[in-house]
């Protein structure tokens, strides 16, 4: 006697076509999201080679100002040096202590209001030169997730 196989109450029959159509599906699904993560990955490499070539730029740019400024230090150094021999030069003149205290105020104020004077400029000049470095990477970050894309469109399949 010959038994054939009948499925067990409940359990659903899948034709061979559903089945192939399925893999049809899951097929076009892998490939819309490898295209698409494809599409990003080329933009993301795009813009980072457009942001260290921005990046350089402006490192380069930082590192000229900050070479303008040491220059400057050396310059100002130099001047406070002239200054002071200039001012033991008049002190060892004064012919009283009170033209000497007159002296020493006066060198002390100079030198106190032009440090100051360097010290804001040296901040500036460092300020804009950390800006200006920096601003390509604050541009490439805020643009990097512009371009993600939504999980809906990477991973198309989740949605009904």
């Amino acid at each position: 006697m010959a038994t054939t196989k009948t499925a067990p109450e409940g359990a659903v029959q899948i034709a061979f076509g559903d089945v192939s159509s399925f893999a049809d599906a899951a097929r076009d699904h892998y490939e819309t999201a490898l295209k698409s993560f494809n599409d990003s990955a080329e933009k993301f490499r795009v813009q980072t080679e457009e942001t260290m070539s921005s990046a350089r730029e402006g490192f380069e740019v930082a590192s000229e100002r900050m070479r303008s400024v040491s220059t400057d230090a050396l310059t100002h150094a130099r001047e406070e040096m002239t200054g002071a021999v200039d001012f033991a030069n008049e002190l060892a003149r004064a012919k009283s202590i009170s033209d000497a205290l007159e002296l020493q105020r006066n060198y002390w104020t100079k030198l106190f209001d032009a440090r100051v004077e360097r010290a804001r400029a040296f901040t500036e000049a460092s300020v804009e030169a950390s800006r200006s470095a920096f601003e390509p990477l604050n541009k490439s970050f805020t643009s990097a997730f512009a371009f993600a894309p939504a999980f809906d469109k990477f991973f198309p399949f989740g949605t009904k």
